[in-house]
Protein backbone atom coordinates (compact mmCIF):
# COMPACT_ATOMS: atom_id res chain seq x y z
CA UNK A 1 0.00 0.00 0.00
CA UNK A 2 2.99 2.27 0.48
CA UNK A 3 3.73 1.94 -3.25
CA UNK A 4 0.11 2.87 -4.07
CA UNK A 5 0.40 5.95 -1.88
CA UNK A 6 3.63 7.00 -3.58
CA UNK A 7 2.07 6.48 -7.01
CA UNK A 8 -0.96 8.58 -6.07
CA UNK A 9 1.21 11.46 -4.82
CA UNK A 10 3.44 11.32 -7.91
CA UNK A 11 0.42 11.30 -10.24
CA UNK A 12 -1.16 14.25 -8.43
CA UNK A 13 2.04 16.29 -8.64
CA UNK A 14 2.44 15.44 -12.34
CA UNK A 15 -1.14 16.57 -13.00
CA UNK A 16 -0.44 19.93 -11.38
CA UNK A 17 2.89 20.39 -13.17
CA UNK A 18 1.29 19.54 -16.51
CA UNK A 19 -1.65 21.88 -16.00
CA UNK A 20 0.52 24.75 -14.77
CA UNK A 21 2.90 24.31 -17.72
CA UNK A 22 0.01 24.33 -20.17
CA UNK A 23 -1.41 27.56 -18.72
CA UNK A 24 2.01 29.22 -18.78
CA UNK A 25 2.64 28.13 -22.38
CA UNK A 26 -0.56 29.87 -23.45
CA UNK A 27 0.30 33.02 -21.52
CA UNK A 28 3.92 33.17 -22.71
CA UNK A 29 3.54 32.15 -26.35
CA UNK A 30 0.17 31.09 -27.70
CA UNK A 31 -2.00 34.06 -26.80
CA UNK A 32 0.57 36.78 -27.66
CA UNK A 33 1.34 35.18 -31.03
CA UNK A 34 -2.31 34.39 -31.72
CA UNK A 35 -3.37 37.98 -30.99
CA UNK A 36 -0.55 39.55 -33.00
CA UNK A 37 -1.41 41.15 -36.34
CA UNK A 38 1.61 39.40 -37.82
CA UNK A 39 2.32 36.12 -35.96
CA UNK A 40 5.60 35.42 -37.75
CA UNK A 41 6.97 38.92 -37.16
CA UNK A 42 6.01 38.68 -33.49
CA UNK A 43 7.72 35.29 -33.23
CA UNK A 44 10.87 36.67 -34.85
CA UNK A 45 10.94 39.56 -32.38
CA UNK A 46 10.23 37.29 -29.40
CA UNK A 47 12.13 34.11 -30.27
CA UNK A 48 13.00 33.49 -26.62
CA UNK A 49 9.33 33.53 -25.61
CA UNK A 50 8.49 31.15 -28.46
CA UNK A 51 11.22 28.73 -27.35
CA UNK A 52 10.05 28.97 -23.73
CA UNK A 53 6.46 28.28 -24.77
CA UNK A 54 7.51 25.23 -26.77
CA UNK A 55 9.53 23.95 -23.81
CA UNK A 56 6.51 24.43 -21.54
CA UNK A 57 4.36 22.43 -23.98
CA UNK A 58 6.89 19.61 -23.81
CA UNK A 59 6.91 19.74 -20.00
CA UNK A 60 3.11 19.62 -20.03
CA UNK A 61 3.01 16.70 -22.46
CA UNK A 62 5.66 14.65 -20.69
CA UNK A 63 4.20 15.32 -17.24
CA UNK A 64 0.72 14.24 -18.28
CA UNK A 65 2.12 11.25 -20.18
CA UNK A 66 3.90 10.08 -17.01
CA UNK A 67 0.65 9.95 -15.02
CA UNK A 68 -0.53 6.65 -16.59
CA UNK A 69 3.04 5.35 -16.44
CA UNK A 70 3.36 5.75 -12.67
CA UNK A 71 -0.19 4.48 -12.09
CA UNK A 72 -0.06 1.53 -14.46
CA UNK A 73 1.39 -1.08 -12.04
CA UNK A 74 -1.53 -0.45 -9.70
CA UNK A 75 -4.27 0.16 -12.29
CA UNK A 76 -3.52 -3.07 -14.15
CA UNK A 77 -4.47 -4.96 -10.98
CA UNK A 78 -7.91 -3.40 -11.23
CA UNK A 79 -8.58 -3.73 -14.97
CA UNK A 80 -5.71 -4.59 -17.28
CA UNK A 81 -7.58 -3.72 -20.49
CA UNK A 82 -8.62 -0.24 -19.35
CA UNK A 83 -5.24 0.40 -17.75
CA UNK A 84 -3.40 -0.57 -20.93
CA UNK A 85 -5.69 1.57 -23.08
CA UNK A 86 -5.17 4.51 -20.75
CA UNK A 87 -1.41 4.02 -20.88
CA UNK A 88 -1.35 3.90 -24.69
CA UNK A 89 -3.70 6.83 -25.30
CA UNK A 90 -2.52 9.22 -22.60
CA UNK A 91 1.04 7.95 -22.29
CA UNK A 92 2.02 7.56 -25.95
CA UNK A 93 -0.49 9.02 -28.41
CA UNK A 94 -1.23 12.20 -26.50
CA UNK A 95 2.44 12.81 -25.74
CA UNK A 96 3.17 12.58 -29.46
CA UNK A 97 0.61 15.28 -30.22
CA UNK A 98 2.26 17.62 -27.70
CA UNK A 99 5.64 17.04 -29.34
CA UNK A 100 4.10 17.98 -32.70
CA UNK A 101 2.62 21.17 -31.24
CA UNK A 102 5.95 22.16 -29.65
CA UNK A 103 7.76 21.52 -32.94
CA UNK A 104 5.23 23.65 -34.84
CA UNK A 105 5.77 26.52 -32.41
CA UNK A 106 9.54 26.29 -32.83
CA UNK A 107 9.08 26.52 -36.61
CA UNK A 108 7.59 30.00 -36.26
CA UNK A 109 10.99 31.68 -35.97
CA UNK A 110 12.71 30.08 -39.02
CA UNK A 111 9.51 30.58 -41.01
CA UNK A 112 9.62 34.26 -40.09
CA UNK A 113 13.23 34.49 -41.29
CA UNK A 114 12.20 32.89 -44.58
CA UNK A 115 9.00 34.85 -45.24
CA UNK A 116 10.06 38.31 -44.01
CA UNK A 117 12.73 40.73 -45.17
CA UNK A 118 12.98 42.15 -41.66
CA UNK A 119 10.98 42.78 -38.49
CA UNK A 120 7.41 43.69 -39.31
CA UNK A 121 7.80 43.18 -43.06
CA UNK A 122 6.24 39.75 -43.48
CA UNK A 123 4.25 39.24 -46.65
CA UNK A 124 0.48 38.64 -46.58
CA UNK A 125 1.25 35.00 -47.31
CA UNK A 126 3.56 34.96 -44.31
CA UNK A 127 0.84 36.35 -42.08
CA UNK A 128 -1.52 33.60 -43.20
CA UNK A 129 1.16 30.96 -42.70
CA UNK A 130 1.92 32.15 -39.19
CA UNK A 131 -1.76 32.13 -38.33
CA UNK A 132 -2.08 28.58 -39.65
CA UNK A 133 0.85 27.33 -37.56
CA UNK A 134 -0.24 28.88 -34.28
CA UNK A 135 -4.01 28.60 -34.63
CA UNK A 136 -5.04 25.31 -36.21
CA UNK A 137 -8.48 24.58 -34.76
CA UNK A 138 -8.66 21.17 -36.37
CA UNK A 139 -5.34 20.01 -34.94
CA UNK A 140 -6.28 21.31 -31.50
CA UNK A 141 -9.59 19.47 -31.71
CA UNK A 142 -7.90 16.17 -32.62
CA UNK A 143 -5.47 16.54 -29.71
CA UNK A 144 -8.36 17.30 -27.37
CA UNK A 145 -10.37 14.30 -28.55
CA UNK A 146 -7.39 12.03 -27.88
CA UNK A 147 -7.13 13.59 -24.43
CA UNK A 148 -10.85 12.99 -23.82
CA UNK A 149 -10.71 9.35 -24.90
CA UNK A 150 -7.83 8.62 -22.56
CA UNK A 151 -9.56 10.52 -19.76
CA UNK A 152 -12.79 8.57 -20.26
CA UNK A 153 -10.92 5.26 -19.90
CA UNK A 154 -9.33 6.51 -16.69
CA UNK A 155 -12.57 7.73 -15.13
CA UNK A 156 -14.44 4.55 -16.01
CA UNK A 157 -11.68 2.61 -14.25
CA UNK A 158 -11.83 4.93 -11.23
CA UNK A 159 -15.61 4.68 -11.07
CA UNK A 160 -15.66 0.88 -11.26
CA UNK A 161 -12.81 0.34 -8.80
CA UNK A 162 -13.84 3.00 -6.23
CA UNK A 163 -10.19 3.79 -5.44
CA UNK A 164 -11.30 7.42 -5.28
CA UNK A 165 -14.79 8.64 -4.33
CA UNK A 166 -17.30 7.99 -7.07
CA UNK A 167 -18.37 11.63 -7.16
CA UNK A 168 -14.90 12.56 -8.45
CA UNK A 169 -15.01 9.87 -11.15
CA UNK A 170 -18.60 10.76 -12.06
CA UNK A 171 -17.63 14.42 -12.34
CA UNK A 172 -14.93 13.43 -14.83
CA UNK A 173 -17.30 11.24 -16.85
CA UNK A 174 -19.77 14.14 -17.14
CA UNK A 175 -17.09 16.74 -17.91
CA UNK A 176 -15.31 14.76 -20.65
CA UNK A 177 -18.22 14.93 -23.17
CA UNK A 178 -18.57 18.67 -22.55
CA UNK A 179 -14.87 19.15 -23.21
CA UNK A 180 -15.04 17.06 -26.38
CA UNK A 181 -18.14 18.91 -27.60
CA UNK A 182 -16.40 22.27 -27.18
CA UNK A 183 -13.51 21.32 -29.45
CA UNK A 184 -15.74 19.57 -31.98
CA UNK A 185 -17.73 22.80 -32.29
CA UNK A 186 -14.46 24.67 -32.82
CA UNK A 187 -13.26 22.14 -35.40
CA UNK A 188 -16.42 22.62 -37.45
CA UNK A 189 -16.20 26.40 -37.16
CA UNK A 190 -19.34 26.82 -35.05
CA UNK A 191 -17.37 28.70 -32.38
CA UNK A 192 -13.87 30.12 -32.18
CA UNK A 193 -11.40 27.93 -30.34
CA UNK A 194 -10.59 30.81 -27.97
CA UNK A 195 -14.24 31.72 -27.41
CA UNK A 196 -15.97 31.90 -24.05
CA UNK A 197 -18.09 28.89 -25.11
CA UNK A 198 -15.03 26.65 -25.43
CA UNK A 199 -13.61 27.96 -22.16
CA UNK A 200 -16.93 27.41 -20.37
CA UNK A 201 -17.31 23.85 -21.67
CA UNK A 202 -13.68 23.07 -20.77
CA UNK A 203 -13.84 24.47 -17.23
CA UNK A 204 -15.61 21.52 -15.50
CA UNK A 205 -12.91 19.04 -16.58
CA UNK A 206 -10.08 21.44 -15.76
CA UNK A 207 -11.41 21.93 -12.23
CA UNK A 208 -12.15 18.22 -11.83
CA UNK A 209 -8.57 17.26 -12.72
CA UNK A 210 -7.19 19.64 -10.12
CA UNK A 211 -9.61 18.29 -7.50
CA UNK A 212 -8.49 14.76 -8.39
CA UNK A 213 -4.83 15.78 -8.22
CA UNK A 214 -5.24 17.34 -4.77
CA UNK A 215 -7.22 14.31 -3.58
CA UNK A 216 -4.49 11.91 -4.73
CA UNK A 217 -1.80 13.95 -3.00
CA UNK A 218 -3.76 14.48 0.23
CA UNK A 219 -5.70 11.23 0.55
CA UNK A 220 -4.24 8.76 -1.94
CA UNK A 221 -6.24 5.76 -3.09
CA UNK A 222 -8.62 3.73 -0.98
CA UNK A 223 -6.57 0.73 0.22
CA UNK A 224 -9.56 -1.61 0.51
CA UNK A 225 -10.61 -0.89 -3.05
CA UNK A 226 -7.11 -1.56 -4.37
CA UNK A 227 -6.58 -4.76 -2.45
CA UNK A 228 -10.05 -6.24 -2.86
CA UNK A 229 -10.63 -5.61 -6.56
CA UNK A 230 -9.97 -8.79 -8.56
CA UNK A 231 -7.42 -8.74 -11.35
CA UNK A 232 -9.12 -8.42 -14.75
Amino acid sequence: MREHRAAAIAAGILYIIGTASGILSKAVTYLPVHNADDPLAYAADHSGAVATGALLVLVMGLSLAMVPVVLFPMLRQLDEVLATGYLIIRGAVEATTYVIVATAWLLLVPLADTMAAGPGTASPAGVRLGTLVIDSDGASAIMSLVFCFGGALFYVLLYRSRIVPRWIASWGLIAVPLYAAAYLLAMYGVVDINSSTVNLFSLPLAVQEMVLAVWMIARGFRPAAVSNTPVA
